[in-house]
Parts: C-alpha cells; structure tokens; sequence
C-alpha cells in the first residue's frame, strides 16, 4: 500500500487537488478525509464528483487532529485499513490545521516493505503565503519544510514575478523541495504518473514543539439553516471577511438562500457563491475567537424549517 499524504493550509484547495489527481491517472484509491470538526463536507464533495464513475472509498476521520491528539488512533486506522481493504493507494487529506511534519514521525513506526510512502505533497496559493506566514508562522512552516512537493493553487491569473518571488521564499525555507513552476493543472501527465510511483526519500523527525497545532482555532458546524435571500447570504460572507464573527479562516457548506440550495466557499480572503450539486444542507465555520453565537443567530432558519423546504420541494 503507498501512502500519500495531501497536506495544505484551510482553504488551500487540498480536496480540489485529490479531484484533479484521480481525473489525472484514473486511479481509485481509498481516500481518508481528517475533517476539522463534526462534519464531512470534503468527504460528500469528493464522492459527488466521482458519482458517475467507480465509487470511491472514502474514510471521515473526524475525532480530533491525526498530527496530534488522535494519533494512535489514525495509526490504527491506517493498519486497519491495510489490513482489511489492501488498496495499492491510500490518500490521506490531513486537516488544514495539522502539522505535517508529526503525521510523518507518526507514520514512520509502521512502513515497511508493503506499507510505503509516496513523496508528501503540501498545496498552497501564492496569493496568500505572506498573509498565511504571517498569521500562522508555525503552523504553516512546518508544512513547507516537511513537504517534498509544493503544488501551487488559486495561481491561474497571478503574474510569474509573484510566483518567482514565493518560490525564492519557500526555497528558503525547504531547499529540498520540488516546486511546480505555476498552477498544479498545467503540469502534463508524466508528472502526474510520476507522483504515484516515486518514493518518499527518508524525512527528518520533527523537532518543534509538540503541542496542538489548532488549539487556537475553532469551529462551529450548522445544519438545516439558510437565509431568505442570496443577498443575505453574501452580506454574511462579507461580514466574515470584516472580522464580525472572530478571525474566520474558512467557511464552507451548502445552505437554503430564498429557496433554493446554494454552495459557498470562503477562504483567503474571498469567497465563492454557486448552486449546489448535492442536497445535504450543512456548513462550517473555522477561525480564531469565533463568535459562535452571534454567527447562529444570523443563520435565520431552524432545522424544522429546512425539512419544511425538502419537503416542499419534493411535492413540487
């Protein structure tokens, strides 16, 4: 079984890159999603883009951080996992608030001839790295030094000098480290073929501190609520932007807005507003010193109310 691991920031685009990876090289790995919180939005949005095809396996792994606090736990999952479905890979999406350099030190004590790993790839947007660098230094370090590929994301309409100069920055950091010369897209199928054959070469021990890397982040997860109106759906998001609920980092999910199910993605700084291709009425939000109440008590409707609407929407 070869591991890989698709580390990356909240928000960088890691479930978009799994996405891209399986269209890619048709493989049909067995996918483990470390959700942030009590909910599997990657996890559905994965399964939906390959609902037309081979159905994927995908394992939530939502107790806590695998870098961290669940570690013996994502250990055994992943022998588990070896044991009981033997799958030729094994792709794990790490948190966005996880260390990837511990998920390595954990994952040292069990490869072995049939169990390897494949070179650990960290997904960022040269957009943001000063702003990321700057907020989460620790954090967001550590996932460049450990990774043996940077894979740049959110990069389609960024100018060459922006992308040079985050280079110069990131080589800084990892010398070591293989960094595509523009988005992840562009790169032909060789490279591709290349990812999931090439072997990880041997990784350092992390030697920072083994704290919690996300004890200072939070989040709040909401199902069945929505607005009255796309407008107000965009004035919250706004409001995320402007710091009126905490430091939001990200925010995703699928919400009713003036009756019908719409899709919003927010990070870096932006957000996307778009119909959704999946009938699950949940979001979450994640940041620093959230406002959890003040956020419910924007999200005008009850769970009663969004059974209403299903309903309604059934007879119609």
């Amino acid at each position: 079984m070869k591991i890989l691991i698709i580390s990356g920031f909240l928000g960088a685009g890691k479930t978009t890159f799994i996405k891209e990876l399986i269209h890619k090289t048709d493989i049909h790995p067995v996918i483990m999603e470390n959700e942030y919180g009590d909910n599997n939005i990657d996890s559905k949005d994965l399964q939906q883009e390959n609902s037309q095809g081979e159905s994927l396996q995908i394992l939530e792994f939502m107790e806590g951080c695998v870098c961290c606090t669940m570690k013996d736990s994502f250990v055994n999952s992943v022998l588990s996992v070896y044991a009981s479905l033997s799958p030729e890979y094994l792709v794990i999406e790490p948190t966005g608030v996880g260390k990837l350099g511990s998920i390595l030190d954990n994952l040292k004590p069990i490869l072995h001839g049939d169990i390897s790993l494949l070179k650990p790839v960290t997904v960022l947007s040269p957009s943001n790295f000063e702003d990321n660098m700057r907020q989460w230094p620790e954090l967001y370090k550590n996932q460049i030094e450990a990774a043996q590929i940077i894979a740049f994301s959110k990069c389609e309409h960024e100018s060459l000098g922006v992308i040079k100069a985050v280079s110069d920055k990131i080589h800084a950091i990892n010398p070591n480290a293989e960094l595509l010369p523009g988005h992840y897209k562009n790169v032909d199928a060789d490279w591709w073929k290349e990812l999931m054959e090439a072997g990880a070469s041997e990784t350092k021990s992390n030697t920072v501190d083994t704290k919690n890397p996300s004890s200072s982040f939070s989040q709040v997860t909401f199902d069945g609520v929505g607005f009255h109106s796309p407008t107000e759906l965009v004035m919250l998001l706004e409001d995320c932007l402007h710091g009126e609920f905490g430091n939001i980092a990200r925010a995703k999910g699928t919400l009713w807005a003036g009756g019908e199910l719409i899709r919003f993605d927010l990070a870096d700084r932006m957000y996307e507003v778009g119909a959704s291709p999946v009938e699950d009425c949940q979001c979450v939000f994640i940041g620093e010193n959230l406002d959890k109440n003040r956020l419910k008590k924007r999200l005008a409707f009850s769970e009663k109310s969004h059974r209403d609407r299903v309903r309604l929407r059934k007879t119609v």
